[in-house]
């Protein structure tokens, strides 16, 4: 039994490489969507509404400890699980950054504020640790310097469904080899420890730090960055300047 379990378009495109293999069938495929998901589509289509409209089974994660042949496949589910109720050892999951760094959740957030220049997706095994598993492989990208949030957020998905079709055979079939993490270069961020509604821009430093400080929060249907009693949406950045355009298009410069 294979489960695709998370949420978005991420989720729903590992879901369609299953369908579209001739070599499985879908009812040996069920997914487990993540607690949020009512079955409608947002601004990201939902993996509930995907596999009831396309006869997908869905499941409980409570459903899926007793499968002895279960391949489990997170990308961005929202559940800690604990590995001890699986009869499966084979769990595996899609991180959103290039672990050891930046384990647990705002991910996307804290590597554009951060001033990363990589970013990418981490496919690990899970162990009862936070993204802790080792390290089966990652793909690594530039993280351009005027990508919003939400640009970022699209690239880490599809780049986590390269990851998945890359891995897929290697991991159902049990043929891949791990890296353990390395403890001393590990971060790890709690979901409590951010909320985006209280962050404030600090303008008292470079403009570089200003810019991934906007960017990072650029992620329109969540929250915008206001700058000025302005809501920005696009942050770019020059020498000696940036240009901020906000939610009517208007831009202004902050030198």
């Amino acid at each position: 039994m294979y489960c695709i379990a998370g949420k978005n378009q991420c989720s729903i495109d590992a879901l369609k490489y299953l369908l579209e293999r001739p070599d499985i069938k879908n009812d040996s495929i069920c997914v487990c969507p993540n607690n949020d998901d009512n079955g409608t589509d947002t601004w990201q289509p939902s993996l509930l509404k995907f596999a009831n409209d396309n006869n997908i089974i869905v499941k409980r994660l409570k459903q899926l400890y007793s499968i002895s042949d279960l391949n489990f496949f997170s990308l961005e589910f929202d559940r800690i699980i604990d590995i001890n109720n699986f009869k499966s050892d084979k769990l595996f999951n899609f991180h959103f950054s290039l672990l050891p760094k930046y384990r647990g959740c705002h991910t996307n957030y804290l590597q554009i504020k951060n001033g990363e220049e990589f970013t990418g997706v981490t496919c690990h095994e899970i162990d009862n640790g936070i993204d802790s598993g080792k390290i089966i492989d990652q793909i690594q990208y530039n993280l351009k310097k005027n990508d919003t949030a939400r640009d970022n957020y699209l690239k880490l998905m599809s780049t986590s469904v390269s990851l998945f079709i890359k891995l897929f055979d290697f991991l159902s079939k049990g043929n891949y080899s791990t890296e353990k993490q390395v403890e001393k270069n590990s971060t790890y961020y709690a979901r409590n420890e951010i909320n985006y509604k209280l962050i404030k821009i600090n303008f008292d430093t470079t403009l570089l730090n200003i810019h991934n400080q906007i960017r990072a929060l650029i992620f329109p249907p969540y929250q915008l960055p206001v700058v000025n009693e302005k809501k920005i949406i696009k942050s770019k950045l020059f020498d000696d300047h940036i240009i901020l355009t906000d939610i009517n298009n208007n831009e202004q410069i902050y030198q």
